[in-house]
């Protein structure tokens, strides 16, 4: 899968996790496919079941995003403190002695 650079701010992580865990009713959408995706997807589902293949596929795909902007997010916060964690790595590890 080709990395696509959305970015998801904290704020719209949470929202979007509230509401892609929040159950509600079915609403009809029009989605525009092109020819070659739809018969793919007619072809793994069937028709009858090609709305819960491509929500099935919608739901997975905005999880992927999530975990993909939390990982982000954990990394960003480890790097701002990386300067202060080696420094005191480099502190204990002075002081520790091999046994003679």
């Amino acid at each position: 899968m080709k990395y696509d650079p959305i970015r998801l701010s904290v704020k719209r992580v949470s929202e979007v996790r509230r509401l892609l865990y929040q159950p509600e009713k079915k609403a009809k959408a029009s989605v525009t496919l092109s020819g070659e995706l739809l018969r793919a997807t007619d072809a793994i589902a069937g028709t009858a079941q090609r709305s819960a293949f491509v929500e099935r596929a919608l739901r997975h795909y905005l999880k992927v995003l999530l975990r993909r902007a939390q990982r982000e997010h954990d990394l960003a916060a480890i790097n701002a403190h990386a300067a202060v964690t080696n420094r005191e790595s480099d502190q204990l590890l002075a002081i520790q002695a091999w046994p003679k």
